[in-house]
């Protein structure tokens, strides 16, 4: 499951859930009215609900533009989609300073944002690689299931084995007994190779700064940060951006 916020405006809503929500019945779906939108609040929707899409279903104000410019710089991982019936030529120049990465309108909008949001979340950075499922991921116990979705779309805090003992309503032993049958490893290295694979996508393909992502994955600041992952990569990140960077060259080379 994943996460999306929906930026409204309320005569629209009721069509919009009929024509869409119906095909995102296993997401966690929330809503923000246009009319009362603002950096603060709508921050304080995303770092709560751990936000990984932001639909603006209503129509490009200037102030409005100006909120979601400021919230795209606060969290760049967060993908902005505008979604309406209709685009005034002038704003097409709105949208990229707007941090929206996505523009869906016209007839087809309804089918296109089906298709955009199941792909978007398909390859978003919080899905757990396949090398670390045992099977078929529709093909796992149900506790299992659970156990995944709460990895993918909760805060990176709560991934602890007495949050999961809780929401299971089971010990935490026996969450590590079951954890570790259904899965080949233990829940500490699950974890450990779990951050390797994000710290890795965050620097390097998402380009992202370590002072982002330190914050994203919930260390106490760059120094803890740095500590783990070289635990981790058995180097630096300064090494691994280096190394990375200088592979990219001689790619450039060839």
């Amino acid at each position: 499951m994943s996460n999306l916020l929906i930026i409204h405006n309320n005569g629209l809503l009721h069509p919009f859930k009929e024509d869409v929500l119906n095909q995102f019945t296993d997401w966690h779906i929330h809503f923000l009215p246009g009319s009362k939108l603002s950096v603060k609040t709508l921050a304080g929707n995303i770092r709560e609900k751990e936000i990984h899409f932001l639909l603006y279903a209503d129509e490009l104000e200037q102030s409005n533009i100006d909120i979601l410019a400021s919230v795209h710089t606060i969290f760049p991982l967060v993908t902005i989609i505008y979604y309406f019936s209709q685009m005034k030529d002038e704003e097409f120049a709105c949208l990229y300073r707007a941090g929206i990465n996505f523009c869906i309108v016209g007839d087809a909008r309804q089918i296109n944002l089906i298709k955009t949001l199941h792909q978007l979340w398909d390859e978003h950075w919080r899905r757990i690689p396949d090398s670390l499922l045992p099977a078929e991921r529709a093909l796992l116990p149900e506790r299992a299931k659970k156990i995944l979705d709460e990895i993918e779309t909760k805060p990176l805090k709560t991934v602890t084995t007495s949050q999961f003992a809780k929401v299971l309503n089971i010990s935490e032993s026996r969450f590590r007994a079951e954890f570790k049958k259904t899965f080949g490893l233990s829940f500490r290295d699950f974890k450990q190779k779990l951050l390797r694979h994000y710290e890795t996508l965050l620097l390097l393909k998402k380009g992202l700064k370590p002072s982002q992502v330190f914050d994203i994955l919930n260390y106490k600041n760059i120094s803890a940060f740095s500590r783990s992952f070289k635990s981790r990569h058995g180097s630096t990140w300064q090494q691994l951006i280096r190394q990375s960077s200088n592979q990219k060259n001689i790619e450039g080379l060839l």
